[in-house]
């Protein structure tokens, strides 16, 4: 069994500025991983939010500092570098 400690959120801020109502309400148009693991968020009016280090607090979770990657041939990959082999058993 695998211990998992609960992730912390940052609490959100709710700014109120003085201008027009929002014409339409916002959506999520698109959501990517970056390169090194961050979460990116674009919204509808492609207002892109600030990177969430997601990978990080993924690898956090189950007590390690990064995530790694298996693909279709076995091939261990840390941060786009071959680091291994590995075979199903």
């Amino acid at each position: 069994m695998i211990s998992v400690m609960p992730l912390t959120n940052q609490p959100q801020v709710v700014e109120i500025a003085p201008g027009n109502a929002a014409t339409a309400p916002l959506s999520i148009k698109s959501v990517a991983f970056d390169g090194v693991g961050n979460l990116i968020v674009t919204l509808s009016d492609d207002t892109v939010l600030d990177p969430v280090p997601c990978a990080q607090q993924i690898a956090a979770a189950f007590g390690g500092v990064a995530l790694v990657v298996v693909d279709e041939n076995g091939n261990l990959l840390a941060n786009g570098k071959q680091i291994g082999k590995v075979a199903a058993s």
